[in-house]
C-alpha cells in the first residue's frame, strides 16, 4: 500500500485551537524555513517572510520542532489528536 493510501486511513479529531505555536518574530529571521521541507503532512507553508500553520494536518511526528534551528515552534499534544490505523 502506498503512503498516500496509508495516510488516508488515519483518523483525526481536530481541536478547535491550534496545538502549534510559532514565534513569528523569530520565524521572520529564518530564511530557509526547514520546517516546511521536513513536515510530511504539509502543515507548514510559507506566507511572506513567516510560515502559516495548518495544524489540522499535523501528524504529531515532531519533525518541525527538530528542524527549526531557532526553536521558534512550540508544540503540545492536541486533545483530539491522530489515531493511526496502519503501521
Amino acid at each position: 500500500m502506498d503512503l498516500i493510501k496509508r495516510l488516508s486511513l488515519n483518523k483525526y479529531r481536530v481541536d478547535k485551537e491550534s496545538h502549534i505555536r510559532v514565534n513569528l518574530d523569530i520565524c521572520r529571521t529564518c530564511s530557509e524555513k526547514p520546517c516546511i521541507k521536513v513536515c510530511p503532512a504539509g502543515t507548514y507553508e510559507r506566507s511572506g517572510d513567516v510560515i502559516e500553520v495548518h495544524y489540522e494536518r499535523c501528524l504529531e511526528c515532531g519533525a518541525a520542532l527538530v528542524a527549526c534551528p531557532f526553536s521558534a515552534i512550540t508544540f503540545k499534544f492536541p486533545e483530539g489528536g491522530v489515531s493511526f490505523r496502519f503501521g
